[in-house]
């Protein structure tokens, strides 16, 4: 009798893996370039041209929020 190979279903394939990593970096990046767009366009409707403060505070509040859609989207799928 010949054995047939059995797949272990925990094992997941490397184009699915690699395509759920690609997404969370292209969320990721878009997060973080909608809030330093924001910041910037704040800052010139503002007047704010010594020290830019809507884009520095935007643009660190928008890396927080992509690290914590990450590591939520990171846990939640393993």
């Amino acid at each position: 009798m010949e054995e047939t190979p059995r797949q272990n279903p925990r094992k997941k394939s490397p184009p699915i893996d690699l395509g759920k990593y690609a997404g969370m970096g292209f969320q990721m990046a878009a997060i973080i370039g909608l809030g330093t767009f924001a910041g910037i366009k704040s800052d010139r409707y503002l007047g704010l041209t010594k020290v830019p403060v809507f884009t520095l505070t935007l643009a660190l509040l928008s890396v927080f929020g992509a690290m914590y859609f990450f590591i939520k989207d990171f846990l939640k799928k393993k």
